[in-house]
């Protein structure tokens, strides 16, 4: 079966197709395999989602004839969160239930809740029915929680293996799934969030289970991740003495303490493994940019160069997140960590499939995401064709039991509807001006995940300040 076919039949069949392939398409073959994909997604879902049952009642939609159909399907960015923050606050994880229910076709109904009491201990108990849920980092405490199913997880981190193999040619790359290399992430070793749910399983099928973390044993705490939010909001607000913590997250601030005591050891104890334990050797490495040029500055200050294998891969994201580093921060983090192999992804926690950059700084959905620009005033899609400048919106053709469609905070600027792009790979793609509406508009349009790790830490620190 060609790609297209295997697309239009069931699109998580790309996890095993050569990755490459999917930009050498046709613009008729990928849009007739979308298409197909597509009407098979929503005829699938619209009676058992009553979520997406609402909307496509309230737009009067009943079949999808082509791409633009699903428009006014998509869903807004916030659905993910569309719960009262009181159900956090006030611990309604029966009702909070109810409500993530409407958005998945996996039965939560009979999950145990008679011992929750931390959103940490939701997600636990909800991981006993096959979902994997993913949180975001919302800037008023509502986390978004994508109802992903655990198969679902591991489809994404098989098909991102076969970015890595094949994106600049089959083979061109490193087969992680079969060709195993030490994972090292300057990060938690568990979570829900989507950073720790796909690094816990790339330990396991890329690393075979040899990894370096910088928290090894410490889970990142959604609860934690909230509290950052509301603690943002009130700060804004100027009420973040007033801001009432939860008795759960209080009960767990030894467990907080301890880690916040022992950071500036682990940061050397990480620093440490992975300069000598895995010295020479090829390995598979994830860290944005900031942290990537402060592990070189400190490296090469203490005169430490070319400190891995030349094979290794990086893959990184997310920009400088809002940090101003050097014109030569790419030399420096590659001079020390020596090797230049990298990848570099537009991605989001709601998306399984990622957008890899090419060498012209364009990044290229592959065909299992279908995307559109919209006009920002209207809602209404723009000519799938030369260039668009809009508000971006994405059809996920991955995920079978919750619906993959939604519409984003990102103004971007597309091209590729009908011609390739610079670097020969066909489909659409975004070119590398990627702002946020939030920012244009000075106000809130988007769930901000950026300094997500630096908010968690000042949150655990106000923690500690307010229970001590």
């Amino acid at each position: 079966m060609d790609l297209g076919a295997a697309i239009a039949a069931n699109p998580q069949s790309f996890e095993n197709a050569r990755y490459n392939e999917g930009f050498e398409l046709s613009r008729a073959v990928r849009q007739d395999a979308q298409l197909a994909a597509l009407q098979m997604r929503f005829n699938n879902l619209k009676e058992r989602l009553p979520a997406l049952a609402k909307v496509a009642s309230e737009q009067g939609v009943s079949s999808i004839d082509s791409l633009d159909d699903a428009v006014p399907l998509l869903f807004p960015h916030t659905v993910y969160k569309s719960y009262p923050l009181s159900f956090l606050e006030q611990g309604r994880f029966d009702r909070l239930t109810k409500w993530l229910g409407s958005l998945t076709t996996v039965d939560v109904s009979k999950v145990d809740l008679s011992a929750i009491d931390t959103i940490d201990g939701w997600i636990g108990a909800l991981e006993k029915t096959g979902l994997a849920p993913i949180h975001t980092f919302g800037t008023s405490g509502k986390l978004s929680i994508i109802p992903r199913t655990k198969v679902q997880l591991r489809v994404t981190v098989q098909i991102n293996a076969r970015c890595i193999r094949d994106f600049h040619g089959v083979g061109s790359g490193p087969d992680l799934l079969t060709q195993p290399m030490p994972l090292i992430a300057p990060s938690y070793r568990y979570g829900a969030s989507s950073i720790a749910r796909g690094m816990n399983l790339m330990a396991d099928l890329y690393g075979k289970g040899e990894a370096l973390f910088l928290y090894p044993d410490a889970y990142f705490s959604a609860d934690v991740a909230s509290l950052a939010g509301r603690l943002r909001a009130a700060e804004a607000r100027g009420e973040a003495g007033q801001l009432e913590l939860p008795a759960s997250l209080i009960a767990r601030r030894a467990e907080f303490a301890a880690r916040e005591a022992q950071r500036g050891q682990d940061m050397d104890r990480f620093f440490d493994e992975a300069t000598q334990r895995y010295a020479g050797r090829d390995v598979f490495l994830f860290a944005v940019w900031p942290i990537l040029f402060e592990w070189a500055e400190e490296g090469l200050k203490r005169g430490i160069k070319n400190v891995f294998g030349p094979n290794s891969v990086l893959t990184t994201g997310g920009g400088s997140k809002g940090r101003v580093l050097p014109a030569d921060y790419k030399h420096q983090i590659f001079e020390f960590l020596g090797f230049e192999r990298h990848m570099e992804f537009f991605g989001m926690s709601e998306l399984m499939a990622n957008a890899p950059r090419c060498e012209h700084n364009c990044f290229h959905f592959p065909p299992v995401v279908i995307p559109f620009v919209l006009d920002p005033e209207t809602g209404q899609s723009l000519p799938r064709e030369g260039k668009q400048t809009g508000r971006l919106a994405l059809m996920d053709l991955l995920p079978d039991s919750y619906w993959g469609g939604f519409v984003t905070g990102d103004r971007v600027t597309m091209g590729g509807f009908d011609a390739p792009c610079e670097c020969g790979r066909t489909g659409p793609y975004l070119e590398a001006d990627i702002q946020r509406f939030s920012d244009l508009k000075n106000g809130d349009d988007k769930i901000n995940c950026a300094g997500a790790p630096e908010a968690h830490d000042r949150a655990v620190e106000f923690l500690l300040d307010r229970t001590s």
